[in-house]
């Protein structure tokens, strides 16, 4: 049993038993007869026995693959079409979340089926990833199409109950948003949270570049503007710890709320999550990370060492070479950021035309300043409620000065910072820890000095 498929298939039946769905019977059965449906597309052989699996762990055995024989396979998802039907709700639709349930379950089933050792050699990757993207194509249209109805029929005149509630104070809204789903941050939050980040202010200015070429690229089709293919992928580089996967999950999000992703996840993954010291298993192994990633963001972090071992038994090209076919194969909803050190980052662009034809923009991100490691420090103690004692401001200035005049190649920046904070937080919980802890008063709890400073310098030395 696959816990995550379990778990989503428990989701759904909850929408069925807290009264999202009417018919629960009906829906299960049509639920039944789209997971044979979509086994049997997705199978390269064996579908049969691989429902009759399914129903047997999930289903406690009540349907059998005889059962749905004579269907069209390429039919529409019919319990998609019954949750547009017969969702009910007292002040609410809930079909928003019903309907999100259900593509989570076929996408687990999916991930399931590409990651087991006995079925994945008997699925066919390709057709999952289509047939869950037309899904969730398909679920985004009827969201759409039910809202729009629910507005004009309030304009109309035809929900006059509803209005009269609005009018009394008892609701906001004839279309109420479902109550069980994170609200998303809008275009406006995550652009706030970008611009909240310390530094980084190149990184800031391609990032908004790129959004408003999105942004005036959709306005000009409306208008029937012919649009040239743009690509999305990107490279980043700079050294460690300047905040490239921050910036990457915000892009997800951010191209979300753009409609350039459907779901905006970042899916980060470096050498030892694509290859494999097997001949054939390594593209198996990253098509099942760009399974993960589809919807959202593939990051592949020092992305050089993939290609930087020209070795005969090295299989990192076989792991490009599968990353290349998926940019192409799902350029519409997968996008991929490669992140490096500045130089090794130039030697993988150039080691392979794909590469150079596929990543066209760069982001640089620079070291951080010792005015901006300061920063960073100050805000992960606001974090934790922590105060400064006499003097340290001072040394806490000259120590991240001294740090950055003398760093090396591989000066860690953000994560140097964060390595320092926590032995500063060991020094004090030594310090505290040697005295009498139920005497101290609040003041003395949070501070911290001069000695936790220079001891925790002490221990951050290396060889």
């Amino acid at each position: 049993m696959d816990i995550d498929v379990k778990n989503a298939l428990n989701k759904l039946l909850s929408d069925y038993d807290s009264g999202i769905i009417k018919d629960d019977k009906t829906a299960t059965d049509m639920l039944a007869k789209d997971i044979y449906n979509y086994i049997s597309s997705i199978s390269l052989s064996g579908s049969d026995e691989r429902f009759n699996y399914f129903s047997k762990v999930y289903l406690g055995g009540k349907y059998k693959a005889e059962d749905f024989a004579e269907i069209d396979h390429l039919e529409p998802v019919k319990s998609l079409e019954l949750l547009g039907k017969t969702l009910v709700s007292d002040k609410k639709i809930g079909g928003r979340k019903a309907k999100k349930d259900l593509a989570a379950l076929f996408t687990a089933l999916g991930r399931s089926y590409i990651t087991n050792p006995f079925d994945k050699k008997y699925v066919d990757l390709s057709r999952s990833i289509d047939y869950i993207n037309s899904m969730n194509s398909l679920i985004d249209a009827d969201i759409s199409e039910t809202i729009e109805r629910k507005t004009v029929a309030d304009a109309s005149g035809l929900t006059q109950q509803v209005k009269e509630k609005q009018e009394s104070g008892d609701v906001t809204s004839d279309v109420v948003q479902d109550e069980n789903a994170e609200p998303e941050e809008s275009l406006e939050e995550l652009l706030e949270q970008l611009d909240s980040l310390i530094g980084l202010q190149g990184v800031k200015k391609q990032v908004k570049d790129i959004i408003n070429i999105i942004r005036v690229r959709k306005k000009g089709e409306e208008f029937g503007q012919k649009q040239s293919p743009l690509s999305l992928h990107l490279v980043f580089y700079g050294n460690p710890g300047t905040g490239k996967t921050t910036v990457a999950r915000l892009l997800g999000k951010i191209y979300k709320r753009l409609g350039v992703l459907s779901v905006g996840q970042l899916v980060e993954v470096d050498r030892s999550g694509l290859v494999v010291g097997f001949v054939g298993q390594t593209a198996t192994k990253t098509s099942e990370v760009i399974a993960k990633a589809m919807g959202g963001i593939l990051f592949i972090d020092e992305a050089y060492t993939l290609t930087h071992n020209k070795g005969s038994n090295d299989f990192g090209q076989e792991a490009v070479d599968t990353i290349l076919k998926a940019m192409e194969d799902y350029r519409d909803d997968l996008i991929v950021i490669v992140a490096g050190y500045p130089e090794e980052m130039k030697e993988f662009i150039s080691s392979n035309p794909g590469l150079k034809s596929r990543f066209n923009q760069y982001i640089e991100f620079d070291d951080y300043s010792p005015t901006e490691l300061y920063d960073i420090f100050c805000i992960r103690c606001h974090e934790e409620g922590l105060l400064f004692g006499d003097e340290c401001k001072d040394y806490l200035i000259n120590y991240f000065e001294s740090l950055y005049k003398n760093k090396q190649k591989d000066f860690a920046n953000g994560r140097t910072v964060r390595n320092y904070f926590e032995k500063v937080k060991i020094a004090r919980a030594n310090r505290l820890a040697c005295g009498d802890l139920d005497t101290l008063s609040r003041e003395e709890f949070f501070t911290i000095t001069m000695d936790d400073l220079k001891e925790a310098e002490k221990n951050t030395k290396t060889i």
